[in-house]
């Protein structure tokens, strides 16, 4: 179009402004060209309203500027090729079709080889073959999910283990030490298997100098998981890419999304939080509270009971934050949420910390009460001490902490309240430890997550003198002693009442549920019973143990025969 434009503009009897005027057509035209040519030679195919192109957005409008933090990354290098740069010296002036602003991509001398020289499916994008290991939180099982329903939209198989696939995603934590091993380790493992990488979650979006050293590893930020298309097919192609700058808008909850659990929605109602924990390194990782719209959610769930979901879990790193920075609160969106939802349908609230859920500790009660609610809810403690709550930065005190339980208790006595121990922190004296172990005792936590003490860099925790390792794992032994020393369930032994199946546990050939106040039962294998609820009774309670084992039958007309398996403590 440019060849035939660009004489039409010099011929006789044109005026000077109409030749202006077509020459910047055509120069336009000519860069429109040279921009399809790009897409083009990229290969990629349209999904619609996905936008996971190259050049363009989603929903084909510019993204809001991002708000990058400055982690001390090097400017692109020789060798490396800005995704701007790359757009705006092919496209001309249209550098508003490039969302990500400082993406880099590294192109290699040496395209990586196919697993098989006859192989034809290594050589066509979309095609090839992706393993997937997520570790974490529910959030983070939420993203991972959101990021294989967008590679299995584009074509690209979901394979079970690492030796079969053509690329390995790791979805990473970077809460403790030994989740962000986990994560490094399986990453060595698929190098040195010659598999290309890609890094995503909290750990590269906390610190990307943790894949230094590595080739063929590129980095995907929390906030950009709509672009994993691109970066997994950039990988595959030999390149490197680092796609980690922050943005304002939250990816979609309109996203395509491939279940590992086809009974249970994950939606994660936010990002971020507002506390400032001395501790924690997620809160690099995910930044400032920003919360998706009420509508959003709702139609998030409703999208996925259509689907088939029989239980929708709102995740966030602290719920009782949610909306805030909207004008709204968490108690409003459970209501919304829980009259939103089909018959049938559960609704399970995430994790919260103290102190914005102390001002809905009423309303959240009501909302727990609803028959279509469980009646659940995590309040991490992390110690019994409040002088070393003040040196974690916690921003509550124990009475604050009990004052939440008992409310919510005193309003709906069967709820489960689960929290977390950290054991061993720097400033943690013998009193405080026997603090947290009181706070134990008078609560008796059906649920309890147990973590020695782990310093993350880049902390303000990290920089304090670390007590001795042996004195950190002698005092998470002594809380999982007190904690096995108790019975939460043995009340419920003889009783009956409705459970809701949503998992299968295939090794011990059992399938799961939960009661009304999400106390875990178990029957012999019955796929038939996932998705669904049934009258049970509790046949027995087996002590000293988290492996559940069941002699459960279900004779017509009858109410199930279950095993109601003790409570468990996790113990990192």
């Amino acid at each position: 179009v440019a060849a035939v434009v660009a004489p039409f503009g010099t011929s006789r009897g044109t005026t000077a402004s109409t030749a202006a005027t077509l020459r910047i057509l055509a120069a336009a035209t000519a860069a429109l060209g040279a921009g399809l040519l790009l897409a083009f030679a990229s290969r990629r195919r349209p999904v619609a309203a996905r936008g996971c192109g190259l050049l363009g957005p989603p929903g084909g409008e510019a993204d809001a500027p991002e708000e990058q933090e400055d982690r001390g990354e090097p400017h692109a290098d020789e060798g490396e090729v800005d995704l701007e740069e790359l757009a705006t010296s092919t496209v001309g002036a249209a550098g508003s079709f490039v969302e990500e602003r400082g993406a880099r991509v590294s192109r290699r001398a040496s395209r990586a080889s196919p697993a098989s020289e006859g192989d034809r499916r290594a050589e066509l994008p979309g095609a090839q073959r992706v393993y997937v290991k997520t570790m974490g939180c529910a959030h983070n099982s939420s993203d991972a999910e959101f990021m294989m329903g967008l590679l299995q939209e584009y074509g690209y198989e979901l394979v079970g283990a690492l030796e079969d696939s053509d690329l390995c995603l790791v979805n990473s934590c970077t809460v403790k030490s030994p989740s962000q091993d986990s994560a490094t380790n399986l990453m060595k493992r698929a190098r040195a298997a010659g598999k290309p990488v890609v890094l995503t979650g909290c750990v590269p979006s906390a610190d990307s100098s943790v894949a230094d050293g590595f080739e063929g590893v590129s980095l995907l930020g929390v906030t950009h998981i709509d672009r994993i298309v691109e970066v997994v097919e950039q990988t595959l192609l030999g390149n490197t890419v680092r796609m980690l700058g922050k943005r304002r808008e939250l990816p979609s909850l309109d996203l395509p999304k491939v279940r590992r659990n086809k009974c249970v929605e994950i939606i994660p109602i936010s990002g971020g939080c507002l506390g400032s924990c001395s501790y924690c390194k997620t809160k690099h990782a995910r930044g400032k509270l920003s919360s998706y719209s009420g509508d959003a959610i709702v139609q998030r769930a409703l999208t996925a009971a259509s689907e088939g979901a029989s239980e929708i879990w709102l995740a966030s790193e602290d719920t009782g934050a949610y909306g805030i920075d909207l004008g709204t609160d968490i108690a409003s969106l459970l209501g919304r949420v829980a009259d939103a939802l089909p018959a049938g349908v559960m609704l399970k609230l995430g994790m919260t910390n103290p102190p914005y859920m102390l001002a809905h500790i009423a309303a959240v009660a009501e909302v727990l009460k609803r028959p279509n609610v469980f009646e659940f809810i995590h309040i991490p403690v992390q110690s019994g001490s409040d002088s070393v709550l003040q040196a974690m930065v916690r921003e509550y005190t124990i009475a604050d902490f009990s004052r939440l339980v008992d409310g919510l208790r005193e309003s709906v006595p069967e709820v489960l309240v689960a929290t977390d121990i950290i054991c061993g922190f720097p400033t943690e004296s013998k009193e405080d430890h026997e603090a947290s172990m009181e706070l134990v005792r008078k609560y008796r936590f059906p649920v309890l997550n147990i973590s020695q003490f782990y310093p993350r860099p880049g902390t303000p925790a990290a920089k304090m003198k670390r007590l001795p390792s042996s004195l950190a794992k002698r005092r998470s032994s002594e809380v999982t002693q007190l904690f096995d020393s108790y019975e939460t369930n043995q009340h419920l032994v003889g009783q009956e009442l409705r459970a809701w199946f949503s998992d299968t546990e295939a090794k011990h050939k059992q399938t799961v549920g939960h009661t009304k106040g999400y106390v875990k039962v178990v029957v012999p294998r019955d796929d038939a019973l996932l998705g669904r609820s049934a009258m049970v009774r509790v046949h027995r309670r087996r002590s000293g143990t988290s492996r559940e084992t069941s002699s459960a039958r279900e004779p017509r007309d009858c109410p199930s025969v279950l095993e109601l398996p003790s409570p468990a403590p996790f113990v990192a």
